[in-house]
């Protein structure tokens, strides 16, 4: 028997550990650059350089970062399937590198949203790909846990942004804010030593065709032997799943439509989630957390650095309050205020902050992983730039009452997941097609059925017998979908 096949001496669990690691690093990323931009909007040698912006451009400068990404999913979207999930991710930290020395080095607004909009592409690159890369590599008992994993260093991006940005305060002249835009490069530059040596996506490589190298990516994955029967069933239910969706679909305008697959319907599931996570208000704090303690509350510059960057500490955190007494006018309130919201973070961590990152990647077919994750992805950028563009103007004119919009939308949000979010944990990627294809009586499953389908165990039992069986009968026969006479057989097995 053949040894199993490791990267960079790794293998199994190991292995999968060494992805989180990267993906995370990429997250860390992700989570320093909608940080550190807060701290700079209070920084007068940042504020004096530009021309002290008015609450519109500011919210521009932090701002036109969201833009760029968004444009860095679209063109995810459109070339994505054709290099493959690291080389996107690797491209798209160098884009990054690229724009954190025009922003570092800039001294006119021009120059510095330039900077802005180019690392911004880069990074829409990057968490475009980096969640479908991980859950396309992890195994579906704990892909979810892989992935709160990861995203813990989102959040540690966010601390090291505020800290930093707290640290350089105490700096006179232009190192104050110039450090802190040089210190993304850091972060690339792990990004693009460690990830070459990592395995690429075996539901990739398989659907590139490259069956040779996705059998030696998932080996090496599941810790196993190149020739193990679990590692040949599995290679069995990711080439059924890739032959049933190949008949179905095959552009890039699939996203818009059913597909056979339900594709459009998943996409859009897919977009949504990210528009409620944004509109929750997170951003509000994440991006401009220092400009809304000290313009919103009261507190001197130094005292908002410094609850900020508590604040992102706490986001490890536990308990939900809802933010809506922000800027109520008295600065007893104003603390108080501040403890809130303190809350807020932390259970948002908790729910939205791990699950929409990986809820997507599961929830998408093969076929349109890439394009529909880019959409959702658009979605997570487009929100993002509105809330944090329009919440400095929100707060000069309506105050508190900007707290009350978001307060509502969280309001809706919950019917609207409980009865429109069918369940996918722990669920193979490839399982995920069934719950969505025609039931007996050939007719497509409502989203609600769907959703109920998701979260009966018997159910859910025999999806995972009936992936398992078509996949060893189109291993055995060449056919993707069984003789008519095989699937009556398995109807009235169910009736």
């Amino acid at each position: 028997m053949a040894n199993s096949p490791t990267f960079l001496r790794l293998k199994g669990q190991n292995l999968v550990y060494a992805v989180v690691l990267c993906s995370s690093f990429g997250f860390l990323l992700f989570g320093y650059d909608l940080g550190f931009m807060g701290g700079l909007t209070t920084s007068p040698e940042f504020l004096n350089q530009f021309g002290n912006p008015n609450a519109s451009l500011l919210g521009f400068l932090v701002s036109a970062y969201e833009v760029g990404a968004m444009i860095g999913a679209i063109a995810v979207f459109f070339v994505g399937d054709r290099v493959g999930r690291k080389p996107n991710n690797i491209a798209g930290a160098i884009i990054v590198a690229i724009g954190a020395a025009i922003q570092t080095s800039s001294y006119g607004v021009g120059q510095f949203l330039a900077g802005r909009l180019i690392a911004g592409f880069g990074l829409g690159m990057c968490t475009t790909v980096i969640p479908i890369w991980l859950a396309e590599c992890a195994m579906p008992k704990n892909r979810g846990r892989m992935m709160a994993m990861q995203l813990s260093n989102l959040i540690m991006g966010l601390i090291i942004a505020n800290w930093v940005d707290y640290g350089m305060s105490f700096y006179a002249g232009s190192i104050q804010w110039r450090f802190p835009c040089a210190l993304q490069i850091v972060f690339c530059l792990v990004v693009c030593c460690f990830m070459p040596w990592l395995p690429e996506s075996p539901r990739y490589l398989a659907n590139v065709d490259r069956i040779g190298e996705a059998t030696v990516s998932l080996a090496a994955l599941r810790g196993d032997h190149m020739d193990a029967e679990s590692i040949a069933m599995e290679m069995k239910e990711i080439q059924y799943a890739i032959a049933v969706e190949a008949e179905e679909t095959g552009s890039w305008a699939d996203v818009f439509k059913d597909g056979g697959v339900s594709g459009f319907t998943r996409v859009a599931i897919a977009f949504s989630a990210n528009f409620f996570q944004q509109l929750s208000g997170v951003n509000v704090m994440s991006s401009l957390g220092p400009y809304i303690f000290q313009v919103s509350i009261g507190m001197s510059r130094y005292d908002a650095l410094l609850v900020s960057g508590g604040l992102q500490i706490f986001y490890f955190l536990s308990s939900l309050i809802p933010a809506i007494f922000v800027g109520i006018g008295t600065k007893g309130l104003g603390y108080a205020a501040a403890v809130v919201l303190y809350f807020f973070q932390t259970f948002f961590t908790l729910g939205w902050q791990s699950n929409m990152w990986i809820y997507p990647s599961e929830l998408l077919p093969l076929k349109l992983r890439l394009r529909g994750g880019a959409v959702a992805v658009v979605s997570q950028w487009l929100w993002t730039f509105l809330v944090v563009e329009i919440t400095p103007v929100m707060i000069t004119n309506i105050g508190y009452k900007s707290y009350i919009v978001f307060a509502i939308i969280n309001f809706v949000t919950v019917p609207f997941v409980y009865f429109f979010y069918p369940e996918t944990s722990q669920l193979p990627l490839e399982a995920v097609d069934l719950l969505f294809a025609d039931r007996q009586n050939g007719q497509r499953p409502s989203i609600r059925q769907v959703v109920k389908d998701s979260i009966d165990k018997a159910f859910m039992a025999e999806v995972h017998a009936t992936l398992q069986e078509r996949a060893r009968y189109g291993a055995e026969s060449g056919e993707v979908e069984k003789p008519k006479a095989m699937a009556e057989v398995e109807n009235a097995a169910t009736v």
